[in-house]
């Protein structure tokens, strides 16, 4: 019996290595998750972002407003009363002049430290 129980551990150890073991060497090389490096490049192609600072309650007053410069709203921090845009820097610009309008800005560019940049 203890060497049923024994045997049939270390099958379920071993099985249990070998899918870890397969699992992880299949998320190492996802083509859905290029280098840090491509990812970079592929950010700056990216149009820029802003965020859209609106006065509590005036989030279909903003939206309307935002439709009617041609700005597309790509997500939104409700909680915190913000909603990401892209669209014309001038366009983004005009908004802040809205009663509704807290404040706009661009959204900032973040960036991995490469080895060149530690701090000693």
């Amino acid at each position: 019996m203890k060497k049923l129980t024994l045997l049939s551990l270390s099958v379920v150890g071993a099985t249990a290595l070998l899918a870890i073991g397969l699992s992880s060497s299949s998320l190492a090389n996802n083509q859905g998750f290029p280098l840090v490096d491509e990812r970079q490049d592929q950010a700056e192609q990216q149009p820029a972002r802003y965020f859209v600072k609106y006065h509590e309650g005036k989030e279909s007053e903003v939206r309307a407003l935002l439709r009617q410069h041609n700005i597309e709203v790509v997500d939104a921090l409700v909680k915190q009363h913000v909603l990401i845009v892209v669209g014309e820097q001038a366009e983004v610009d005009k908004l802040a002049d809205h009663d509704a309008v807290e404040y706009t800005e661009q959204e900032p560019t973040r960036k991995l430290l490469s080895n060149g940049n530690t701090l000693q």
